[in-house]
Parts: C-alpha cells; structure tokens; sequence
C-alpha cells in the first residue's frame, strides 16, 4: 500500500499491526490488510508521523472453497507458419496508390508508367538477376569475402554434386536437384552395371519424369510468371498431344520391380497433363483389371482428358458419368477439382446445345456432395454461358447470381483457374452486356481481402483494367471514373490513348474541368502527345471552354508547357507533331485567359513556320483572335490576320465591318481593309504570299 502527500514528499506507509493472512491454497485476503487499528504515515521530508484511524468497517473477500475452484486448461501450441509474423506485419500496413511496384521501387529513374515500359523494365531487372545468380554458380570461391555466411546451397548448383559415382545415393541427389536428364542418364548407367534400385528411388525418378515429361524444367522466378502470359493450352478445343511414345517414363515404368498403384496413377496423370487420352484409357483399364485402387487426383486427370478423341458431346457425357460412378462404388469422395475437370470438357464444346444444361447438373451434384464451389468452379460455368466469340444478346441474370454468391468473401488461390476469375469476368460484361453497376461490384469484390492477389499476371491485370475503364468512363459519372483512376494510375495500370480519349469526353460532358491539370501530370511523362490525334483532342479540351481565373491560369500553363516541349525538340524527329490545328486550339484556350500577347505569338510561330502548314487553325480560332487584334486598335496585326483569313477563305466580312467601325483608320487604311473583304487584295496578295515562301 503507498500513498502520497504533495509532489515532493516520499511516504513510507507503515501498518503497525501484525498482518492476517491465509496460507490455505495460497489465498492472502484483503482483511487481513485492512484490520490495523491504526496506520502511521511518516513523512521524511518533515521529520513527523501522522496518524490515521483505520476504518470501523471493512468488507471482508469472499474465501473460495476448493469444490468452487475452477481447473486452469493451457491452450495447445499454435503451429504457425515460418512467415506468420511477416504476415501480421503486412496486414497492418495499406497499399500505398502512390507508390511504384515493388520490383522499381529501389531505382526512380526506372518508375514505369505504360504497360511496355514495364515489361521492359522488369525483363531487364529479371536479366540481371539470372546473370548475378550464374556469376556466383561459377564462382563461389570468390564472394566469400562479402557474406559471413556460406552461399545457400542454391546458388552453387555449377559447382557439380556430391555423388559422381554411379549409385543410388546420386540418383536420389539429381531427382531432389530436379535434374531430368542427368537423373535418366544415372539410372540407365546403374541398370547397366546390373545393380539394383529400390522400389522407392525408382518410383521418385518416375514422379520426376512424368511432372516435366522428361525433359528439364525451365525455372521461373516470380517476376518471371508475372510478365511472361500463362498456358491456356487446357482450354484449347484440341490440345496438341505432347506425350512421347517409348520415353524414359514409359521405361522406367517397365522395368519397375512391382508395377504398384501409385506407379500406376503416376502414369496417368502424366499422361493426362499432356492430353495423351490413349494411354490414359490404357493405364485405366489395366488397373481396373489387377483391381488397384485410384485415387481422387487420377481419377481427376482421367476426366480431364474426356472430350478429346471424340465425336460426339454424347459420348463425353457418357463418359464422364461413367467415371463418376465408378468413383461412387469405389467410394472415393470427389473434390472440386473433380467437378471442375468435368466442366472444362463442356467449355471445349460449350457451343454444344446441351454444354449449358450439364454443366449446371454438375453444379447441383457438387453441391449436393457438400463441396463448396470456388472461383475455378464459376470460371468454367461463365465461360460456357457467355462465350466471348457467340455474339448473341444474354442476358445477366447468372453472372448476378454468381456475384451475390461471392460477394464480401475472400478467397485464396486454390487451383490454377482461379487467377483467371477476375479478368475473365470483366472481359464478359465489357464483350456481353456493358453495365458500370456489375463492373463496379466485381470491382468491389477484388478490392476485398486479399483477392486482389488473384490479379497476379501482367496481361490479366492490363486486361482486367482496361475493360473495366471502358464500361465505366462512358456511364458512370466522372467523380466515380477519377476515384478509380487515383487508385491504379500510374504505377498499376496506366490507360492507352483512346481510354484517355473517353476520359476527356466525360470531363467534357461533365463540366469538371479542373481534372485536366491531374491528367496532364500524368500524360506529360509519355510519349502519347506525340500522336497527333490525341495531341489535338487533348488541346481541343483545353480551349472548350473559358473557367475562372485559376483553373484557366492553370490550363494555359499546360499549353504553354506543350509548345515548350516542342520549341525544344522542333528540329529532331521527335517534336511534338503541333501543327495549325493544335496553334489554333492553343490560340482560342489563353484568349480565355485574356493573354492576347501569347495568343498573338501563337499565331506568328504557325505563320513563320512551313511544317505547320500541312493543317490550319480553325476559322473560329483565328476570328477570336482577329476580334481581340481589332479591339486593341493596332491596324499592323488586324492587317495580317484579316490577310491570312482571306488566304485560307474563311468569311471576314463581319471583322472587316467591325473593324471600320470600331477602329481609327486613315482613308488609304480603310480602302485597305475594304479590298480585303472584297478579295482584290487577297488574290494578288496570296501569290505574293506564296512566292515569299
């Protein structure tokens, strides 16, 4: 117990009788505190005792019995996994919109913007990995001096194995080092020196050979699977058959000690990974023969392959019952991915009439047999009811109900196709039925958790946003295509020029022009203004409309800027293409600003230079212009471009009155002015024109 008297006084809090406590159990009560009749407080920085009254009564605690005392359970250990605290680390920490991949975030000079750049960029990053790593296999000896620690085992794999002499302990270093050809070669070394291998080691050596069809794997690190396109061989129609008659794996498996069932299943479903429906049927039906029992995994890859070799959708419905019953009486339970490989059978023939109607009896089988369907599972139905090439009207009505099944959940990737889900459905509601609410809420469901992993593939992930911005720039309003804009431009997705085109209608559209400054800081580091089309629709934007002072102060530096970057680089071959047309959009957008000054050296850069002449200002650009010469009352400037208008046979009769009226002229300046307007002057004067040229 401690108690305080001001801030600068240490109490000692003495209890000046004995102390009652209990020593059954461990239990010391409050009471036995509390009893003192009297309690002394003695303050060292006075030198005096003060003496308080204990009170009269104190409630005293409750006593536990021993029947009442409740048993203490330890929870178990939790087995986490090795990157569980990284985890929890990273889920308290929120995707910054505002920074570059993680692969360029160590270099700002390599920041990519477009999706070429970023393949290139990554690519190059990827290269020089690959030749660092193949630096250190070659010589390990010398960066000894860098780490403390050895280089992991990994890194060394130039350096040669441990075992050089033919013996089963080399053949069990090359099938863990995923060495296919040296691993074939040992073998067949070891068979012909008449020793024997386990059973063991020779069904390792086949799983090894059937996983990469004898051949050796070709490593791909992260970076790799991420630029590089994935393998859509398994939704071909007729997948090539890559299985090669007479292989190692077929000779391994012969000479096999005891052809058991899991060499068996090994078989199969090498087989079936490279569509050799054959040899399949042929491994199948023997082990049906010797009555092995298969597994859920082969009986997988064995309807994976049903619809190959065949003529009609009949005879693989058949076909895939009849496997599925003989799952049933061998009672082995079915997986989603036995539901799945029965699907993508009906997706290579989905534009048979009956596709649609099986697949969802399989759907209700599923369903039935309590599994759970995933993103893979939807991914096949979809796209046998929205095939992207039927061109025909559909209708939503499944894509909805296959939304509100997944929404607010998150999912991890289960199976190969799940990584497909995202982009394939953005694809069908921008090729199907373009409707911005469905768009936004599978949208929603990949910002949700995690599932924003499943957009992993470079291609899914341009594909996935570019159909997305074409669905929504047009119906939605422009507030809600900016907010999305914020959150993946640059660094995740950056739009091409006819996205950005759309963008600009709807700012038009809209009147939120005070979006322009936002995308131009985004477009300035592209090369997309080196496109005349959409160098002269985004001046078009600038010039549509005069703002207020700021927003306009702020559009006339764009335009400044952009004829900056021109006088720049005008003599080399990558100038900005600016031309009359882009002059004229510039003249009209600082009249606006009241910069006649700027809008007037405009004008002078189109006349004195010849390469601008293959498009001219527009008519309303150089009236603008022409009003605002002849307010100012300087009859050189009215002269020269009422001069350049007759030239180009646009109508000035309305400047030429104007400026009779509302200019001081002299009698030879009036009759100068006059001939304009009936087009003496102009004719001769354009010869003239020209031959100076």
């Amino acid at each position: 117990m401690a108690a305080r008297v001001g801030q600068s006084s240490n109490l000692t809090l003495i209890v000046c009788n004995r102390l009652l406590f209990e020593q059954v159990r461990r239990r010391l009560s409050t009471s036995g505190l509390l009893s003192a009749a009297s309690w002394t407080i003695r303050s060292k920085s006075k030198r005096e005792k003060i003496l308080y009254e204990a009170p009269k009564s104190i409630p005293v605690d409750k006593v536990i019995k021993k029947s009442e005392v409740q048993d203490i359970f330890i929870p178990q250990k939790i087995r986490r996994s090795p990157t569980a605290i990284l985890e929890a680390l990273a889920s308290t920490v929120r995707n910054d919109i505002n920074q570059p991949i993680y692969s360029t975030i160590d270099d700002p000079f390599l920041y990519s913007t477009t999706d070429r750049v970023k393949k290139s960029h990554l690519a190059a990053f990827e290269s020089g990995r690959k030749a660092a790593q193949h630096m250190l296999a070659l010589y390990p000896d010398y960066f000894t001096q860098i780490w403390e620690e050895p280089l992991p085992d990994g890194w060394k794999e130039g350096t040669g194995n441990l075992y050089t002499e033919p013996c089963e302990a080399a053949l069990i270093e090359r099938i863990a080092k995923r060495k296919v050809t040296e691993a074939v070669d040992m073998y067949r070394t070891i068979v012909s020196k008449g020793e024997t291998l386990s059973q063991e080691s020779q069904e390792k050596l086949l799983e090894l050979l059937v996983v990469f069809n004898c051949k050796d794997p070709e490593e791909e690190s992260d970076i790799g699977s991420y630029i590089n396109a994935p393998d859509y061989r398994t939704f071909s129609p007729f997948p090539p058959n890559t299985w090669k008659k007479g292989n190692a794996a077929e000779e391994v498996f012969d000479a096999l000690p005891e052809q058991s069932a899991s060499a068996y299943c090994q078989m199969i479903r090498g087989m079936a990974a490279n569509y050799h429906k054959e040899g399949v049927m042929s491994m199948f039906n023997a082990m049906k023969a010797n009555k092995m029992p298969v597994d859920v995994e082969t009986y997988n890859a064995i309807l994976k392959v049903a619809s190959l070799d065949t003529e009609t959708m009949d005879d693989v419905k058949l076909f895939i019952e009849t496997i599925l019953k003989d799952m049933a009486e061998n009672k082995v339970n079915p997986n989603e991915r036995t539901f799945i490989s029965a699907m993508i059978n009906c997706r290579r023939l989905s534009r048979w009439s009956g596709s649609k109607k099986f697949v969802l009896a399989l759907l209700s089988e599923m369903k039935a047999c309590g599994i759970e369907p995933g993103l893979s599972t939807y991914v096949e139905i979809l796209h046998i009811f929205y095939y992207f090439k039927d061109k025909t009207s559909k209708t939503p009505e499944l894509f909805e109900q296959v939304l509100k099944d997944l929404e607010g959940k998150e999912f991890e990737c289960k199976t190969e196709n799940d990584v497909q889900f995202f982009r394939s459905v953005m694809g069908m509601i921008a090729a199907h039925f373009p409707d911005s609410k469905l768009a936004l809420r599978v949208h929603e469901l990949l910002q949700h958790g995690k599932n924003k992993d499943l957009l992993s593939n470079r291609q899914a992930q341009y594909g996935y946003y570019s159909d997305l911005f074409s669905v929504i720039i047009p119906l939605e309003h422009v507030d809600v295509v900016m907010d999305l804009y914020r959150e993946v431009v640059p660094y995740i997705f950056f739009p091409t020029s006819e996205t950005y085109k759309l963008i600009l209608e709807s700012i038009e559209m809209h009147e939120n022009y005070h979006y322009v400054p936002e995308v131009y800081a985004d477009l300035q580091w592209t090369s997309m203004f080196k496109d005349f089309d959409f160098l002269s629709r985004f001046t078009q934007t600038l010039a549509k409309r005069k703002h207020e002072a700021k927003l306009q102060n702020e559009i006339c530096m764009i335009a400044s800027s952009l004829m900056d970057q021109w006088a720049t680089k005008q003599q080399l071959h990558d100038a900005l293409p600016v031309n009359g047309v882009v002059i004229g959009n510039l003249i009209i957008t600082h009249l606006n600003n009241d910069d006649l000054k700027t809008a007037w050296s405009l004008f002078q850069t189109y006349r004195n230079n010849r390469r601008m002449r293959g498009a001219d200002p527009s008519e309303d650009s150089l009236t603008q212009l022409a009003k605002h010469v002849i307010s100012s009352q300087d009859f050189e400037d009215t002269k020269e471009i009422l001069h350049v208008m007759s030239i180009l046979d646009y109508n000035i009769s309305s400047l030429v009155e104007k400026s009779l009226q509302n200019m001081s002229l002299s009698d030879m300046e009036r009759n100068y002015i006059q001939g304009l307007s009936t087009g003496s002057i102009s004719s001769s004067s354009s010869s003239d024109s020209s031959d100076s040229d």
